[in-house]
């Protein structure tokens, strides 16, 4: 009987410990529920931290008894009030440094013990919590143009959350605003694989590509873009200025020429056109071209400075041919004529290039060519005025 009966007390004092193990997880629960009433009513956050702290000494006490280190439900609390401190104590950098570090240790604990997912949810919030630790970092970073540290507050979330394009797209962001470019790739790719919406990701992708000068990938790039934006005038515009670049730009005359033939009264599918045309040697209608943009808008300023650029490169056509002529008397006549079609056509580009100035009274390009238009028509009170204002920009 006496053995019988130490038996009992033996088992009696092991299920004593468990339960008073288990009492801390409870007594780290019920401190954790007071945090999020006073998460809930805006208290101080020194009023906030206070039920924490108990929770934090309850659950350390329960993940290292003997009893109670191997349940799921004690490192899934430990990550959910490590990462609550984390999030909320935004006084002590330290502090919410460290508790950072034990959540990441917690949960990581936490998902190897939990093999029937009970603490999904606790899990799950933890990780939520970390990830907004890192966002508002990330953010504050960003602001005070730390890129680097913004990047890897990002990628953490990125990491976490594979499949929000969101932080994917801000990583990118902050990796390219770092002269990362591998990385600022990477992360470009990996939101486009999960959200194709916005078309300025294209483009910020594919000039990361030219920067590295893999031409074919950035031209890969934008193609896949104008698949899902065709109308879209930005993606248009650099498709074209890559293929400029390759001295291919025939090959975008019928795409653009589709694109205007869908929206006729769009001035910038016109002024693109012209680019085009220019660039083809088909100047008769890339002047066309920037007439027609004109006709919508006729303050259109780059319109009106590249039709002045079409009537000057006229010109210029003209006075080249006269300076190839023999200097004699049979050849006056002729020089005489071309040299009256090349002030003609500058004559043509003047107004244009006045109104620019008007549009845009700062413009280097606008300011210098006009400059030049004017000391060859040889009105060298307007050329001074001109070279004036250059030197004040």
């Amino acid at each position: 009987m006496k053995k019988a009966l130490f038996g009992i007390v033996m088992f009696s004092a092991i299920s004593g410990a468990v339960f008073a193990q288990k009492s801390e997880i409870t007594s780290a629960k019920n401190n954790y529920a007071l945090f999020e009433l006073n998460l809930q009513t805006k208290s101080p956050i020194k009023k906030q931290l206070e039920p924490l702290n108990l929770a934090k000494t309850s659950i350390d006490k329960a993940v290292m008894h003997e009893k109670t280190k191997s349940l799921a439900e004690a490192w899934a609390y430990r990550g959910l009030i490590y990462s609550a401190i984390a999030v909320t104590d935004t006084v002590n950098r330290a502090n919410s440094d460290s508790a950072f570090k034990n959540a990441q240790e917690s949960v990581a604990e936490a998902k190897k013990l939990d093999k029937d997912g009970k603490e999904k949810t606790n899990i799950s919030n933890a990780e939520r919590n970390l990830s907004i630790v890192m966002q508002n970092r990330g953010v504050s970073a960003f602001n005070k143009k730390d890129f680097k540290d913004a990047y890897n507050s990002f990628k953490y979330i990125a990491e976490v959350m594979p499949e929000d394009s969101l932080f994917n797209m801000y990583t990118a962001i902050a990796a390219n605003n770092a002269q990362m470019p591998d990385e600022a790739i990477k992360y470009y790719n990996k939101t486009l694989s999960l959200n194709k919406k916005n078309p300025a990701l294209y483009q910020e992708l594919s000039r990361l590509y030219l920067s590295k000068s893999d031409t074919t990938k950035a031209l890969k790039t934008i193609e896949e873009g104008r698949t899902q934006h065709p109308e879209n005038l930005n993606l248009i515009f650099d498709e074209l200025n890559i293929y400029l670049n390759k001295g291919q730009v025939a090959s975008q005359i019928s795409k653009i020429e589709t694109a205007i033939s869908k929206d006729p009264k769009n001035k910038t599918l016109h002024f693109v056109s012209g680019i085009a045309y220019a660039a083809n040697k088909q100047i008769d209608k890339a002047e066309a071209a920037y007439k027609k943009a004109l006709e919508i808008d006729p303050n259109y300023s780059d319109a009106i400075y590249n039709l002045s650029i079409i009537y000057i490169d006229k010109g210029n056509t003209y006075i080249n041919e006269a300076n190839k002529l023999p200097t004699n008397k049979s050849t006056e006549a002729k020089y005489n004529s071309l040299k009256g079609k090349f002030e003609s056509e500058l004559k043509n580009a003047l107004p244009l290039l006045e109104k620019a100035r008007e549009l845009n009274p700062k413009d280097l390009n606008t300011l210098t060519t006009l400059r030049e238009v004017y000391t060859k028509l040889n009105m060298m009170d307007k050329a001074s005025q001109m070279k004036k204002a250059i030197s004040e920009l």
